[in-house]
């Protein structure tokens, strides 16, 4: 995309006389894109980084190694992650993020991070009465960042 743009920008000033208007125009428009991409990479960064530090761990319990007593207890992981995406879920439930798009944006990675793992484990270890339905979880994730 920066390319694109890049590429549309410097066929823009032909229509300048003076070179130095040119190469200024080129100059502040570049940058411009340049912070835009730039932003876009801090921002995603950020994501990545809040979660793993917030969300890893609800799906840590499901897919950690148990200590050999607990092997046969199916229940035991599913347990785990309930009590600790229930924490999760409550302290951040009433956390606020203003802006629309960026709530979209995060609610979808959270959503598409847990319902993978957590979907996953159920077909893996043939769950067939969870306490979470599929379809609960995601709508409780669909319910953070309000404020």
């Amino acid at each position: 995309m920066s390319s694109y743009l890049e590429e549309k920008l410097t066929n823009k000033p032909e229509s300048f006389t003076d070179e130095s208007l040119k190469s200024l125009f080129l100059l502040n428009n570049s940058y411009f894109i340049w912070q835009q991409v730039e932003s876009i990479t801090r921002v995603e960064g950020y994501m990545e980084s809040y979660l793993q530090v917030s969300w890893a761990s609800v799906l840590s319990c499901l897919f950690n190694p148990m200590p050999p007593f607990y092997r046969r207890v199916k229940a035991f992981p599913l347990t785990k992650f309930e009590s600790v995406f229930r924490k999760t879920y409550a302290a951040q439930k009433l956390w606020k993020v203003p802006d629309p798009e960026l709530m979209k944006r995060l609610r979808k990675a959270i959503t598409e991070k847990i319902m993978t793992g957590y979907t996953k484990f159920i077909e893996d270890n043939n769950v067939t009465t969870p306490k979470f339905i599929p379809q609960e979880l995601e709508g409780m994730l669909q319910e953070l960042f309000e404020g």
